[in-house]
């Protein structure tokens, strides 16, 4: 109960713009005061999958980006963490997301694993470490220059080599080329000497590792591709439980059971459904939205329609509900209002609607009209359905069954 007491409300519209970041998960602090469950969320389901399995299973969870799968995967780390060796690696931050290729996540998770091994004071045999130091070193950067230092204990040198291969693994090109070429004849190598390491920690801490890789989702379609449809099996190898977020544009690529084969489950996490398929609102779905938005800001700072507004704008996609209130609460302060009203709220939208007209093509248009008039909302597996399920312009929803609709703000660009 202490740190719900911790995260104090907005009181005002400056205190506003911080409690709203888009593209920002909520950290370990902020789960307890901010943490709405979704309904038909699949977070529950995940947990008991993960805790009842009893081999190094492997997930693909998707959802659309700025669903909020980091949240959710941060909020599954505070349910497991008593249970598992948590792992965690953001492609985002950790490499390139634009430049990016199944060796440098291999690489980039067992890096991962040696500093998490570290920093809890994990005490891994001596021949494991420098058999892992050795490979990198006389192996795989020989010819890099990487200082490390001759006076500390091996598994801090490890650490360290760990630190600043991830570095050049993520801001490097030259460098990532170098390590991709001299990794790729020796991946198997790699693998075992991640599993071997796993099982190590596996051993000491009584506790089973899972690697949770984040960002996976947003690379670009063809990226995706290589490393799930070209790479799936390689990434299934590490003996471990993990999960790797997936992009729900190539949930219906053709291809996708050829992915699935690789992996033994796959979860989404869905939009917050704020009406059916005939346009009937859900009370449900917009009572989950009106508590995220009010347990981070006073009710008093925003007008009953510019919230009604901001709740049916976002699509139910969390980071768009995000951005609507941060964006609407700057322009408010711009104006000298002391509350966000539904003039501030439709300022943001149409500067939204504007992002959306810059990047839609023709063939963008026809597919969701389509979709917008046809009464059963399927999705269908094409290459412009995937486009558009990717640039957020089409979004997905389930409860029962899946069907798509037009973003709120894109659906007036069509009349």
């Amino acid at each position: 109960m202490k740190k719900i007491k911790e995260m104090k409300k907005a009181a005002n519209l400056t205190e506003t713009l911080n409690c709203f970041k888009p593209g920002k998960a909520l950290t370990a602090k902020e789960l307890p005061g901010y943490f709405v469950e979704r309904p038909w969320g699949s977070l529950n389901v995940m947990e008991t999958y993960l805790r009842g399995a009893n081999e190094p299973v492997k997930i693909l969870f998707t959802g659309h980006r700025g669903s909020g799968k980091s949240t959710e995967l941060r909020k599954l780390s505070s349910l497991l963490e008593n249970t598992f060796f948590i792992v965690s690696l953001s492609i985002d931050k950790d490499l390139d997301l634009f430049d990016i290729k199944h060796i440098d996540v291999i690489l980039a998770m067992a890096l991962k694993l040696l500093q998490k091994a570290y920093n809890e004071g994990i005490k891994i045999k001596e021949d494991i470490l420098q058999d892992v130091f050795d490979w990198l070193t006389k192996e795989i950067i020989k010819e890099m220059v990487i200082e490390i230092p001759q006076d500390v204990t091996l598994s801090a040198n490890l650490n360290l080599l760990a630190l600043k291969i991830e570095g050049k693994l993520g801001s490097e090109t030259l460098s990532r080329t170098v390590m991709r070429e001299k990794i790729a004849p020796r991946l198997s190598e790699l693998m075992e000497k991640i599993n071997t390491t796993i099982r190590e920690i596996e051993e000491i801490t009584g506790k089973k590792v899972l690697i949770i890789t984040e960002d996976m989702d947003k690379t670009d379609i063809s990226s995706a591709r290589h490393l799930f449809f070209d790479h799936g099996s390689s990434l299934s190898k590490i003996n471990s439980r993990v999960i790797y977020t997936f992009p729900i544009s190539l949930r219906y690529s053709k291809d996708f059971p050829q992915v699935a084969h690789n992996f033994d489950m796959h979860f989404v996490l869905p939009n917050v459904k704020i009406s059916n398929k005939q346009g009937v609102s859900d009370p449900i779905g917009y009572k989950t939205l009106k508590e995220v938005i009010l347990r981070r800001i006073e009710e008093d700072l925003i007008t009953e329609e510019a919230l009604d507004e901001v709740i049916q704008f976002s699509g139910g996609l969390m980071r768009e509900l995000v951005r609507l209130i941060q964006g609407a609460a700057n322009y408010a302060l711009s104006q000298e209002k002391i509350v966000i009203d539904v003039e501030s709220v439709r300022t943001i939208a149409n500067e939204i609607r504007n992002d959306y007209r810059a990047l839609l093509r023709e063939e963008h248009y026809k597919t969701l009209n389509l979709i917008k008039k046809d009464n059963e909302k399927k999705i269908v597996n094409d290459e412009i359905t995937q486009e558009l399920l990717h640039n957020l312009s089409l979004l997905e929803y389930r409860n029962g069954e899946t069907w798509g609709d037009v973003h709120p703000i894109v659906a007036s660009l069509l009349e």
